[in-house]
């Protein structure tokens, strides 16, 4: 199967397609577009991939790095050099590309700031099954991420007449990482991580949409409470519903915020990343796609240390 962008010999350059990766290229070092607004945007303008699929955020970053694009190539020392393939792009902008999507990958290893208890310049933990993805066994609500007393990360239940469950957080997390990831050796289980993705996606841009609405929406009920035109009960009741509506939003366009990063979704490309390139909230992003819920119950011997994987259930989507 051939490259997009160049016949099938590799080195000649199909001007329509070739001109859809220069525009793609430019939507992103403007700044203005997201690689999940960039990919939908090169599939409906310039139609799908060779291999007759929508454009991905995954596989347009994979076509815009490749160094063919810009008529180059790597040589043994991975300096580059001249190639056989003609420009789709010119070298210049690809070396822009390049740093824009280096720039966005150690952005993802860096620290996600300061905060939460942690010491000055220190990066933030990141709780893999924090926002309810971890439950409680016994009464079924989420737990709730705190710091512990010896500055360690914890899972706690805290709810009214419970409270019952205490856990690591680390041991955990790694826990249902390597299980999430060996699930992932399934055709199956991919397969329904592309369509969880697409959803998150496709949720984040509704969401995305709808904050902006809401914006105009909370502005006409603040005319038409000054107007008169309903009571202050009236005008309260309708901008708590648009806050609750503004907060779920928020969280699918947050949801959606590290999609872009996620890499190829095969196992091989997968279980790379995580070694090598992903960010503690890229990881949580991922894992998100594929386990549904972390219920925990109590440990089975009070005050145990011992890693016990009996208290665990998890639920895939």
């Amino acid at each position: 199967m051939r490259a997009y962008g160049h016949e099938t010999d590799g080195i000649t350059r199909i001007p329509d397609e070739g001109d859809g990766l220069d525009k793609a290229a430019d939507r992103l070092l403007s700044g203005e577009h997201t690689l999940s607004e960039t990919s939908q945007w090169i599939t409906e303008e310039k139609g799908p991939t060779p291999y007759g699929s929508p454009w991905s955020p995954t596989t347009l970053r994979r076509r815009l790095r490749n160094p063919a694009i810009a008529g180059l190539r790597r040589n043994a020392n991975g300096e580059l050099v001249p190639g056989p393939a003609e420009e789709l792009i010119s070298p210049a902008k690809f070396m822009q590309l390049d740093a824009y999507f280096s720039a966005r990958e150690r952005s993802a290893r860096g620290n996600q700031g300061a905060g939460g208890g942690s010491p000055a310049g220190a990066p933030q933990h990141v709780y893999y099954l924090s926002g309810g993805t971890g439950t409680c066994a016994l009464c079924k609500n989420p737990l709730v991420s705190r710091a512990t007393s010896n500055r360690g990360h914890g899972y706690v239940c805290e709810t009214a007449g419970c409270g019952k469950i205490r856990i690591s957080a680390d041991p955990l997390d790694k826990y249902t990482a390597e299980r999430a990831l060996a699930r992932l050796a399934r055709p199956s289980s991919l397969k329904r991580l592309a369509e969880m993705r697409d959803l998150v996606a496709q949720k984040a841009k509704e969401g995305k949409r709808l904050v902006e609405e809401l914006k105009l929406h909370q502005a006409e009920l603040a005319r038409v409470y000054g107007a008169r035109g309903m009571n202050l009960a009236q005008f309260q009741a309708a901008k708590a519903a648009a806050a609750e509506q503004r907060a779920t939003a928020l969280a699918d366009v947050r949801a959606g915020r590290f999609l872009d990063d996620l890499p190829e979704l095969t196992l091989d490309s997968i279980v790379d990343w995580w070694n090598e390139n992903a960010g503690e909230e890229q990881k949580k992003a991922l894992l998100r796609l594929v386990v549904k819920e972390v219920e925990v119950g109590p440990a089975t011997v009070r005050g145990s240390r011992r890693f016990d994987e009996d208290r665990f259930s998890i639920r895939y989507w």
